[in-house]
């Protein structure tokens, strides 16, 4: 249940789907109703580009994401423009991370974990776990093929993520039926927990999944620990849109801008363990690491808010 300022509350009833393309598909093929959806970057391209995402004047009324959005989550959106519609005015940032390895330090030193070789190596047969999404696994495969390039700077991650040419399409393929005999299996959701159960001791995953299984570990006794490997690796962000066969947009505008105040963005990072778009003072505040001993400038991700912090 949302309350709005006026009093009148919005009752909310909600979906959660494994992969972004399972709701894709309800959205282009079924024509679902859906008035709000938070998927990945790459399915807000998507959706622009198939006409999906109708410019929506609505967003006027999210005051607290257009006053405390981070600039760098304005200006990955806006990456994604596509003849000429600038993706921001389509879509709402909402949390961001890194991809990268989670794993057990019982069984796996951190050096392995520091580069993606390790989900190709032969001593950690049947204890390795894929992520289930077609575009970390292409992408994990594809960074690791271009290793030595990627070294050398003659490509960079942002080309390889965005690369199906044929070529890259049958590189992956022969790496990642090279890793199938390793793995114990491929996970959307339950991977985190057979990690924090000791039954797999290396996952490739998302930062905030890692977050809360190394926590829910250390209660049972499993030590985790998470490394973005050296290769390089995808910083990912999904944000809210209002699809095109929604009926309540206004309601739906509603409910973005609640989730965009500052103190619900905060009990949600608390909650999910990733990293709101929201950029304010009080969010700065909160998840300042006072044991850094280098000073660490967060004015790209910030803005004005990263001045106090500065000082």
């Amino acid at each position: 249940m949302v309350q709005r300022t006026d009093g009148e509350d919005i009752r909310i009833v909600y979906q959660t789907f494994d992969i972004n393309e399972i709701m894709l598909t309800k959205i282009e093929r079924g024509h679902e109703d859906f008035d709000v959806v938070c998927p990945s970057e790459y399915i807000i391209e998507r959706m622009l580009r198939k006409g999906l995402l109708p410019i929506d004047t609505v967003f006027g009324k999210t005051p607290n994401y257009l006053h405390n959005e981070s600039p760098y989550i304005r200006e990955q959106l806006d990456k994604l423009s596509w003849s000429g519609h600038r993706a921001s005015d389509y879509a709402i940032g909402y949390m961001w991370g890194t991809a990268g390895i989670l794993f057990n330090t019982d069984h796996v030193p951190a050096e392995d974990a520091r580069t993606w070789a390790s989900l190709w190596n032969l001593k950690y047969e049947n204890k390795i776990l894929m992520k289930e999404s077609y575009r970390d696994a292409y992408g994990t495969a594809l960074i690791y093929a271009n290793a030595e390039d990627l070294k050398k700077g003659k490509v960079t991650v942002e080309e390889l993520m965005n690369n199906y040419s044929q070529a890259s399409i049958d590189t992956v393929e022969k790496y990642l039926k090279a890793m199938k005999p390793l793995i114990a299996g491929w996970e959307a959701d339950f991977g985190k927990e057979m990690m924090t159960k000791g039954k797999a001791w290396l996952n490739m995953t998302w930062s905030g999944d890692a977050v809360w299984a190394i926590e829910e570990a250390e209660g049972v006794g499993i030590h985790l620990d998470y490394e973005v490997p050296m290769e390089g690796s995808n910083v990912w962000y999904d944000g809210w849109v209002i699809p095109k066969y929604a009926r309540n947009k206004k309601a739906a505008s509603y409910f973005i801008n609640y989730l965009c105040r500052p103190d619900v963005a905060l009990r949600n990072m608390d909650a999910c363990g990733y990293v709101s778009a929201v950029a304010t003072p009080e969010i700065l505040e909160a998840k300042i690491d006072t044991t850094l001993s280098y000073f660490a400038d967060l004015s790209y991700f910030f803005g004005p808010a990263a001045d106090v912090y500065n000082r």
